[in-house]
């Protein structure tokens, strides 16, 4: 079997090494060394913008990895769709064409549904609460031992923001959203918790949300500030309501097999630089989160202040939905570190 992985990759980076040629979006870690070729080169792939946190953090990895390695490993880094949709992405990490991707856990879920529980809604009390969870035991289990059920390991868990509904009106109370038509993931979790709140979801694309909100296809979505401030969404939706309905990781994800087949120096860089990115990624979020609030404000917005009772209390109807999913059990661990 490792040999069989062994001749894949060497095809991969024949590939890779062919394609490259200045195209690549911050192929950070390349190049140094004084000319050194590298040994190995990985591409990694992601949906958002060169502005987006997350993506200056992959740069910023992508330059702690060569560090690490001397120059050994150079990581390729494509944003903004280059390599695709988040689920072609994690299907490339098992095709051999990504090495590494980054996914929403609802993505995750068609291969392990039971990770769909940082998904429910209102699962995590707090900002300290979510990070003792992915921080600890729980968050190595779900990255190692649940995803690696399908041969998949996540090496580091980024903070995407607490989510939040925005509109073409005011929302004030739970009532105010009752027949609205609002964009969500195509994901049944998230399809569950706008029939929840009285509201009808309607799955679409990133791309496609703008003009939804423009022409009133839907009379609003549900996501995280900076998402909200990046796609534009606030001028077409200047009423923001502070729900935090969902507070949940995305997971950058590897192939098991393919991240043992490297040399254990070369895997032990790899794991600790992105433990490290982790933490820059969650320290930019943090600093740019602050600045666009300035923004939004600046532009307009309305931020309205909600009694988030009403709205914990109809989503409990998602945890029945999907208890069986995800686990009492699992519900319960997590709650105890509330």
């Amino acid at each position: 079997m490792k040999k069989v992985l062994a001749i894949l990759l060497a095809v991969v980076l024949v590939l890779t090494l062919a394609a490259c040629g200045g195209g690549t979006a911050g192929g950070g870690g390349g190049g140094g060394g004084g000319g050194t070729q590298p040994e190995f080169i990985l591409n990694l792939g992601d949906v958002l913008a060169e502005t987006h946190p997350h993506s200056q953090a992959f740069f910023w990895f992508a330059d702690r990895v060569h560090e690490l390695t001397d120059g050994r490993v150079q990581v390729n880094v494509f944003v903004n769709s280059a390599l695709g949709s988040q689920a072609e992405l994690i299907e490339g990490l098992h095709l051999g064409t990504v090495q590494i991707a980054k996914s929403m856990t609802t993505g995750l879920a068609v291969y392990v549904p039971e990770i769909q529980i940082f998904d429910l809604p209102y699962m995590f009390t707090d900002l300290d609460h979510f990070f003792r969870v992915i921080d600890g035991e729980i968050g190595a289990y779900y990255a190692n031992e649940v995803l690696g059920r399908e041969d998949m390991i996540g090496i580091a868990y980024f903070y995407a923001g607490a989510r939040s509904v925005y509109t073409n009106r005011p929302v004030h109370t739970l009532a105010d959203l009752n027949g609205m038509l609002l964009r969500v993931p195509g994901s049944p979790i998230f399809m569950s918790l706008a029939d929840s709140f009285g509201a009808a979801g309607t799955p679409m694309a990133v791309g496609e949300i703008f003009m939804a909100l423009q022409t009133g296809v839907v009379d609003g979505a549900e996501n995280a500030p900076i998402f909200y401030y990046q796609q534009r969404h606030h001028e077409v939706a200047p009423y923001f309501t502070f729900t935090e309905h969902i507070i949940t990781p995305d997971v950058v994800v590897m192939s098991r097999s393919f991240l043992e087949s490297l040399p254990q120096d070369i895997q032990e860089a790899i794991l600790q630089a992105a433990q490290e990115m982790s933490m820059v990624a969650r320290n930019l979020w943090f600093e740019l989160e602050e600045t666009v609030f300035e923004s939004l404000e600046a532009d307009g917005v309305t931020f309205i202040e909600v009694d988030k009772a009403p709205f914990m209390e109809a989503a409990r109807v998602v945890w029945d939905d999907f208890r069986d999913i995800v686990g009492q059990d699992a519900i319960d661990r997590i709650q105890a570190l509330a």
